[in-house]
């Protein structure tokens, strides 16, 4: 597929693998763009936002990462002829939020904001660094759950979205599509050795699975 943004708003240049990513998570509403690092995950992300008009939109990003969001988003996006109006979420506590383009929360903070933000209208959610959410049972994981559950687009971007045993795979894309690879034990019985057993039998086999 080619990428196109009928709005004006995406800003960048983009190579013809990024745009071919872009299109895909344009037309994939739930998606995980597993790039290696340095190949333009967020500038991808963007830009598919862009062509969609995905706006508002939650950014989740690991703490260190904030300054570097807040920093690149004005450089490739102007939605209706004037810079985006970006907000960065501080604190556990809840409080009102201003009208934004663009809000930005780190996963530290995903906890106090639980209830509060479903139930915010955002257009679409990024997560940054998804394997962040590779370990279900954490308020974190709950969280990031109920948003993505509230949202029409939500994508996970990650150069690593498995660190240790294969089933991780299993959060992190059911935070992305909720039981797009069955319940917990379905997954285990069917990829891995047996019931609650997280080791992945033939990780090939997924990986082909998950790419369809």
């Amino acid at each position: 597929p080619s990428y196109h943004d009928p709005h004006g708003t995406f800003q960048g240049v983009l190579r013809p693998f990024q745009q071919y990513g872009a299109s895909w998570l344009c037309h994939t509403g739930r998606a995980l763009l597993a790039d290696e690092m340095g190949l333009g995950k967020t500038v991808q992300s963007l830009a598919a936002l862009a062509s969609l008009d995905s706006f508002p939109v939650m950014i989740v990003v690991p703490p260190h990462l904030v300054s570097n969001w807040k920093s690149e988003i004005p450089r490739f996006l102007s939605i209706r002829n004037r810079p985006p109006v970006i907000h960065v979420i501080r604190g556990l506590k809840t409080q009102p939020l201003p009208q934004a383009d663009v809000y930005l929360i780190h996963y530290l903070l995903l906890r106090g904001w639980k209830d509060a933000l479903p139930e915010i209208r955002f257009k679409a959610v990024i997560f940054d660094e998804i394997q962040e959410l590779r370990r279900s049972g954490t308020e974190k994981y709950s969280a990031a759950s109920l948003l993505a559950n509230a949202c029409e687009r939500v994508y996970g971007l990650s150069g690593t979205p498995i660190y240790n045993l294969g089933g991780e795979i299993w959060n992190v894309v059911n935070i992305l599509d909720y039981h797009l690879l069955g319940d917990w034990e379905s997954f285990t019985r069917e990829w891995c050795y047996g019931y609650g057993n997280a080791v992945v039998i033939h990780p090939d086999w997924l990986g082909e699975h998950l790419r369809r």
